[in-house]
């Protein structure tokens, strides 16, 4: 009897301790499942929106390289814009007009010389009869500018048409302007006939052209044997380089071609035509 009492007791203690042992593992795999569900949770989701939002942050930057590719360049390395580049050439260049000293290198050479067909003789011996070193060409290219002129100003001697001019130009007038570590260029519009009244965008940035007065005038002082009945000049390719250096202004290069019709009168009318390419820079300038 107590032996079958004490196996009694032994099996009882055994499914007590095999119930205390499921109770474990049950909570345990509870515990376990949060932890799981913790795993797989929305925050994984809401990562992906954080990449999403880097490449927000992406676009963001190529909205800065849109900014560094048009006006934020100029700015990063001191070039002007049009706008701000025509109020500073106007400006400098009055102060250099007024009391600047510079370097002057003009060159005009002919690229048709003056052709007025079979007068040419006719008119060179008007001319030689007056003076014998002179002809058509050196006289007519003299007004024109043909030759070159050198010097420093104002030490050497300068006409007015070939010196610094204060210049009037409006943005509109710069044509193909670029601008690139202080060096500014620019074209001008052809011109016909222009006059020093700053009507057109030749005529408000330099003086280097001829009239019709002036060549009658050339005409009248060499000769009363040869009159100018009319004149046609068209100016055209013309370009222009403007170099800056701690704000200011240190050297203008132009260029341009000029193509010229001329109706003149000596026994009788003469019509005659010439073309020529001028080139001038202005260097070493001082204040």
């Amino acid at each position: 009897m107590k032996k079958l009492l004490a196996i009694l007791m032994a099996l009882t203690l055994v499914l007590s301790l095999a119930a205390c042992g499921g109770k474990d593992d049950v909570e345990e795999t509870t515990t376990a499942a949060p932890e799981e569900t913790t795993a797989v949770d929305a925050p994984v989701a809401d990562e992906t929106t954080v990449a999403d939002e880097t490449t927000v942050a992406d676009e963001t930057t190529v909205a800065g390289e849109t900014t560094v590719a048009g006006e934020t360049t100029a700015a990063s390395t001191g070039d002007m814009t049009k706008a701000e580049f025509v109020e500073f050439i106007n400006a400098q260049t009055a102060v250099i007009a007024k009391s600047g000293t510079y370097n002057f290198n003009r060159n005009c050479s002919y690229t048709s010389p003056i052709d007025v067909g079979s007068a040419t003789n006719v008119l060179n011996k008007i001319i030689k009869g007056i003076d014998k070193n002179s002809d058509l060409d050196s006289v007519v290219g003299g007004f024109l500018g043909i030759g070159t002129k050198t010097g420093t100003y104002p030490k050497d001697e300068l006409s007015e048409n070939y010196r610094v001019k204060a210049t009037a130009l409006k943005e509109s007038d710069l044509g193909s302007f670029k601008a690139e570590n202080g060096v500014y260029s620019f074209t001008l519009a052809n011109a016909t006939n222009p006059k020093k009244t700053n009507a057109t965008p030749l005529s408000r940035f330099t003086n280097d052209f001829i009239t019709h007065e002036e060549v009658v005038k050339g005409i009248a002082d060499f000769t009363s044997a040869i009159k100018v009945n009319s004149t046609n000049v068209n100016y055209k390719n013309i370009k222009v380089t403007v170099t800056v250096a701690d704000g200011k202004i240190v050297k203008i290069d132009y260029t341009m071609a000029f193509e010229a019709t001329l109706a003149l009168k000596a026994v009788f009318t003469i019509n005659g035509s010439g073309a020529a390419v001028t080139k001038g820079t202005f260097s070493d300038i001082k204040y």
